[in-house]
């Protein structure tokens, strides 16, 4: 029987939702408190559908006033997490945005004493995003700005000098624009002036181009809606997309779903298919429950078959899936001795635990691997037949073509290394840059996790990219 899954996916409050994934798992992060006296409620998955409950993030800042939490996102990178958010009073509204720190998706977290945006008159929903063609940092956020003809919240991006600081010359991305982006009219908190919204910004590059999602309208009403536009750079100039009439990538489904929005996208379990995870509003406008979707990209544009609410095929999980700490994460398995113990249909492991035998015929596969080296850069990575993909001192290295690491990589903290194998020819990323790509020699048999020294693995996984027919 195939699986499959029903929106919600989770049954509690979760506005606003973020999905991070780290060391092959999936944390959730959602606006408001979590009902333990933190703000921020976590979940944690395996499969994008079943989600275990961990409490909240951060524990408010104390200050009078403050009491609006909203839309934490969160960053990896170079062995610390950074949540992004939104605090600001609700009489008088003039949020800023402010930054915790972790060292572990779950926390604990704390909140680095931090004004992101003491500029700005009102900011929120702040997106990280790191560009793959050059590994730089920007923050994309919503602000309000005043001038006619539409005035309200718009989003801009900045770029980050470093994960607690930002360059201080935001750009613009997106000013509202259209009728359905109407927030209130003559609102009395903005002077009387006629207010529109869009907020919620996702950034990602397709295709090389640059996508950035973004919702729009009053986010309890049913006219809250998700829509894209696009640019040849994260600093613009960007592009609406023809949403002058309406979103299109998420509106309201009368009777089923209302106001669906604020969206983040995420890779599935098989490494393969973007999700759309957002929320919608329960039909008596209770509380916005987290839902997902499989994003698809029809002529290099965006496209949901959604928001559902009937029974759909479960997200896709790898041929081969392992995890060497099943309660811990932070935990890792080292290659030396002991074994893998799952075996795939096709694939499986040897004594040693360390190479997984390609069986039936030379496959075309995308296949992940979380890698740490504490006790310094020691060639650890993957091997496919004789030709290694592993990371060196400054390097990342596909056979003979390197890739230089980033300035500051610590090679003691967690990284993520993707192989796609496509015919004769496999890419290699880290971390999502950099990215090498290099020619195959025919024959390969087998991949293998490559160890160096003392190099640790906390998961794999693999999946093949298509089968192949029998000769």
């Amino acid at each position: 029987m195939s699986r499959t899954y029903t929106n919600p996916v989770y049954h509690g409050n979760f506005p606003d939702p973020f999905v991070l994934r780290f060391n092959g798992r999936y944390y959730a992060y959602g606006t408001g408190p979590a009902g333990d006296g933190r703000m921020f409620p976590i979940l944690s998955s395996n499969n994008l559908v079943e989600w275990d409950f961990h409490g909240g993030a951060v524990d408010p800042l104390g200050q009078p006033g403050l009491e609006e939490y909203w839309a934490p996102e969160v960053a990896y990178h170079e062995g610390r997490f950074y949540m992004y958010y939104a605090v600001g009073q609700e009489a008088n509204p003039d949020h800023h945005l402010r930054l915790a720190t972790a060292e572990h998706p779950l926390g604990p977290w704390t909140d680095a004493d931090v004004n992101l945006t003491p500029n700005e008159i009102f900011a929120i929903d702040a997106h990280p995003f790191r560009d793959p063609r050059d590994g730089q940092w920007y923050l994309f956020y919503a602000r309000d700005e005043l001038e006619p003809p539409h005035a309200g919240t718009g989003m801009v991006v900045d770029r980050l000098l470093a994960m607690d600081r930002l360059e201080g010359r935001p750009q613009p991305v997106l000013r509202p624009f259209a009728d359905w982006q109407v927030f209130e009219l003559k609102r009395a908190v903005k002077g009387g002036l006629d207010w529109y919204t869009i907020e919620g910004p996702f950034a990602l590059l397709h295709d090389e181009r640059y996508v950035c999602f973004y919702s729009g309208g009053r986010w309890e009403e049913p006219h809250y809606g998700v829509a894209y536009c696009l640019a040849d750079h994260p600093l613009g100039p960007w592009k609406d997309e023809g949403h002058r009439e309406g979103p299109s990538i998420l509106t309201t489904l009368p009777g089923r779903v209302l106001g669906p929005g604020h969206n983040s996208l995420i890779i599935g379990p098989d490494l393969l298919t973007p999700y759309v995870v957002y929320h919608g509003w329960d039909l008596d406008c209770t509380a916005r429950y987290p839902r997902i979707d499989p994003l698809v990209w029809k002529d290099g544009r965006p496209r949901c078959d959604g928001p559902s609410w009937e029974p759909r095929p479960a997200p896709r999980l790898p041929d081969v899936l392992e995890w060497w700490t099943e309660a811990d994460p932070g935990a890792a398995w080292q290659l030396r001795g002991g074994g893998w113990n799952r075996v795939a249909a096709g694939l499986e492991a040897d004594s040693e635990g360390s190479r997984l035998a390609l069986r039936e015929r030379e496959r075309d596969f995308v296949a992940e691997t979380s890698i740490s080296t504490p006790h310094g850069p020691a060639g650890a990575g993957l091997s496919i037949g004789d030709l290694e993909v592993v990371i060196g001192p400054e390097y990342l290295r596909a056979g003979t073509a390197t890739a230089a690491l980033p300035k500051g990589f610590r090679h003691e903290a967690w990284h993520t290394l993707t192989v796609r194998k496509e015919g004769a020819r496999l890419t290699a990323t880290l971390d999502g840059f950099p990215t090498v790509t290099t020619e195959l020699p025919t024959g390969l048999s087998e991949l293998s996790l490559t160890s160096g020294a003392g190099a640790r693995f906390a998961h794999f996984a693999l999946t093949r990219l298509r089968a192949i027919a029998e000769a």
